[in-house]
């Protein structure tokens, strides 16, 4: 198994030190396996420098100005060796067997694989509330088996599968267009329990309101392309139920899941007002299109 190769894209875009502690557990795991790590930089502050001089095993790309996510995970899928390339966030901490059971998963003949997130942050309610906020639907405990989907920052794909999309969907759009077009391409996802990372960034409250605003709108701006007028209104009609719909979903996760339920309930009041965020965010980028939000998501 050791022998199989994989390559991890990072897209780094925060400042030290997130893009450090995520290294470090990665060239703990890496040891006894083939692995090519890169690292797509568009930080201005240093980080860059730092990563090269600390990490001199990573491949290391910096750009002088600022790209979107989306883009810089595209051009390291393409610059990618790997057979499997794995994608995690700059301030994700891969947990213990990570690589080994990534393997073990596309061994079963998958061509997209997904993990669990879990919360590394967690001394203040303002980080849980972004936590579940974002990854609830797959924090402990997912499905081991088919899923229609999964995370985007704890993903690994054939690198032949990836081939076959599209380059500006790669460049240009989220995941989760990334993933509907594998699916039309009848591409099914395995979810893995066993492959985990831990989710490790601190959070100031208007912070994440405008980090909801630019992602929803980046979001809303994508799939505008894709719709016909008659869809697009229909979208910004339906953008004020979607802080209660969202709500509500969220609140079956965690109480399905029967996980961190206080902290959920404590953080009510923050959680009603990111999804008034991200409402407005989906309103404007139906309406208006993305402008330059997927440049300010991180």
């Amino acid at each position: 198994m050791g022998n199989r190769s994989i390559s991890v894209v990072i897209a780094c875009v925060n400042r030290l030190p997130s893009i450090h502690d995520c290294l470090i557990a990665l060239e703990r795991e890496r040891k006894n396996f083939q692995v090519e790590i890169l690292v797509l930089c568009c930080c201005q502050d240093g980080t860059a420098a730092h990563v090269a001089k600390h990490f001199p095993d990573v491949t290391l790309v910096h750009f002088p100005r600022r790209l979107g996510i989306p883009e810089l995970r595209a051009i390291g899928m393409e610059r990618a060796t790997g057979e499997i390339i794995s994608i995690i966030e700059d301030h994700c901490i891969v947990q213990n067997g990570w690589f080994r059971e990534i393997l073990a998963a596309h061994d079963k003949g998958y061509q997209v694989v997904g993990g669990t997130v879990v919360n590394g942050s967690v001394e203040r309610l303002i980080d849980w509330a972004v936590f579940l906020c974002e990854y609830s639907g797959v924090m402990p405990p997912i499905p081991d088996g088919e899923v229609s989907g999964v995370t985007g920052n704890n993903v690994s794909y054939r690198k032949a599968i990836l081939d076959r999309v599209d380059e500006s969907v790669k460049k240009e759009c989220w995941e989760f267009f990334l993933h509907q077009e594998l699916s039309k391409k009848g591409v099914t996802f395995l979810s893995a329990s066993s492959i985990i990372v831990s989710h490790k960034k601190e959070f100031g409250f208007w912070y994440f309101m405008a980090q909801r605003y630019y992602y929803s709108r980046s979001f809303a701006g994508m799939r505008r392309k894709r719709t016909s007028l008659p869809g697009r209104l229909l979208y910004c009609c339906a953008s004020p139920l979607l802080p209660g719909l969202m709500l509500w979903r969220m609140t079956r996760q965690v109480l399905n899941k029967q996980q961190h339920v206080g902290a959920f309930v404590w953080s009510l009041p923050l959680q009603a007002a990111f999804m008034v965020s991200y409402a407005a965010g989906e309103f404007v980028g139906y309406l208006l299109g993305s402008g330059d939000s997927l440049l300010k998501v991180e």
